[in-house]
């Protein structure tokens, strides 16, 4: 019997679609939700731990736009029949990883940020043209996605996602930001 052991792959769907070896941590999902009213759950762990696995398999299991219980199917938290029924892919989720952060200055680690939340932008571009979406704040998001908004736009964009997702789904939004710490050891490293 051969083991396809997925080296460097970090992507949930990706490892659970081709039959990956994969150890079963979605009892995490279960530990998570025991304490509903918990607003903020900080996961930290040494390096190589599995964090951004983990992340992509919350974003799997919360997203709203994806059915996945199929995949989910044979793991821990697949037992676990109403925390499933109550929460797999009923949330309005947004996945954000700022790994790719850095820079040698403060402008290029910025250029960086404008890119990441561009890019995460485009993955919700189909919300931008839903009735509960103002005028102005399909201006915002237009100009987000192209990379052309200013600082303050930038800076709450993900507020400003948070609230557009909320509206169109009537659901509180699941945010999950992956690396999050990078951004700031670029900038205490290269001294901005």
């Amino acid at each position: 019997m051969q083991i396809n052991i997925p080296v460097g792959i970090s992507d949930f769907e990706k490892i659970r679609q081709n039959g990956y070896y994969y150890i079963d941590k979605s009892g995490l999902i279960s530990e998570i939700m025991k304490t509903e009213s918990t607003e903020v759950t900080l996961i930290t762990r040494p390096r190589r731990f599995g964090k951004t696995l983990a992340m992509s398999m919350l974003n799997s299991f919360f997203d709203i736009r994806k059915d996945n219980q199929k995949i989910f199917e044979g793991l821990e938290v697949s037992k676990e029949k109403e925390l499933c029924t109550r929460w797999m892919n009923q949330r309005p989720t947004i996945f954000l990883t700022l790994k790719n952060v850095d820079g040698l200055d403060f402008i290029t680690a910025y250029e960086q940020l404008v890119y990441e939340i561009a890019s995460l932008y485009e993955r919700f571009d189909d919300i931008r043209e839903r009735e509960e979406i103002s005028q102005s704040e399909k201006e915002i998001f237009e100009r987000i996605k192209a990379r052309r908004a200013g600082k303050i736009e930038i800076l709450r964009s993900l507020q400003l996602l948070s609230q557009l997702l909320y509206r169109c789904y009537k659901k509180k939004v699941v945010l999950l930001l992956d690396e999050y710490d990078v951004p700031l050891a670029k900038a205490s490293e290269h001294g901005y």
